[in-house]
């Protein structure tokens, strides 16, 4: 099996918790992003609602595959098309986010299913008739949800991979939904947050007692896997900020940059100069700053 290829589909971390992977696609593994799904007493909750209609009826289908109970609690790691567009799909749902996460679905509205199909134009015939809903229970740091024997702490780490990032974590299973704080085997990608952010976040995520990690993309893991994306985020940062004092323009330090394995993940070479020049801004915010 390549580096590429990676079990899929609905996976029983422990007694009533889920995750559901899906694979890379045929343009990569942009837009394929995990979900989640814990089973309570009464009802259930999942973790974010996936992309394009045929994701959204894949999943679906899965959770009845395991239970029968319904659906009233969803959480959204952030605001990103793959993780919330499928949120029609649980209604009347409560839908809980960070306080960020609901501001930027509303700024986007409806009109963020028109600008997905227009960037990833190969799901636009997928993408018909979705219906964008907004979350109606948001938080700015932490809100913890009962569900049988299951407690889950939906928390804020800070600025990451965006402003509104939120994990589920299962202190009892040591099971943690991460989101796309954690990309397994593909590239991370921080055009919308803070690299050095999102260090800081793994940093204290690695300092919880979990055992099991829910990528936002790719296969499940723990904490080496997650280390691993930690290094791709520091070696980014560190030669970034190398070019960025020596004046050098972001597409070269990409062209040189040592990845070594890393370059051979998924969607690497669309994301790496996006990555860099999201460095560059902060380098220069942190310039003008101390002006």
């Amino acid at each position: 099996m390549s580096l590429l290829d990676w079990s899929f589909g609905m996976k029983e971390l422990a007694d009533g918790v889920f995750a559901y992977v899906q694979p890379n696609g045929p343009h990569g593994n942009a837009g394929y992003s995990n979900a989640g799904l814990i089973v309570g007493d009464d009802y259930c909750a999942v973790v974010d609602t996936l992309g394009t209609r045929s994701m959204q009826q894949g999943f679906h289908d899965a959770i009845k595959r395991v239970t029968n109970k319904p659906v009233s609690r969803v959480l959204l790691t952030h605001h990103h098309a793959d993780h919330v567009f499928g949120v029609k799909r649980f209604m009347p749902a409560c839908v809980i986010a960070h306080r960020a996460c609901r501001n930027h679905m509303v700024q986007a509205g409806q009109g963020d299913v028109q600008r997905w199909a227009r960037k990833r134009p190969f799901f636009a015939p997928d993408l018909e008739g979705i219906e964008v809903v907004y979350p109606d229970l948001t938080f700015d740091d932490q809100v913890t949800l009962h569900l049988g024997v299951h407690e889950v702490k939906f928390f804020h780490p800070g600025v990451a991979h965006t402003d509104g990032d939120a994990v589920a974590w299962l202190p009892a299973s040591k099971i943690l939904f991460a989101g796309d704080l954690f990309f397994n085997r593909v590239c991370p990608a921080a055009f919308a947050g803070s690299l050095q952010g999102w260090i800081q976040a793994v940093k204290d995520i690695l300092q919880l007692d979990v055992d099991v990690i829910v990528p936002g993309h790719g296969p499940v893991a723990g904490k080496p896997e997650l280390r691993r994306m930690l290094d791709y985020l520091e070696l980014i940062l560190a030669h970034a900020r190398v070019g960025f004092l020596a004046g050098t323009d972001p597409e070269v330090v990409a062209h040189e940059m040592p990845l070594g394995e890393l370059r051979e993940w998924a969607d690497t070479e669309e994301r790496l100069l996006e990555d860099i020049r999201r460095a560059y801004v902060g380098f220069q915010a942190e310039t003008a700053g101390k002006a």
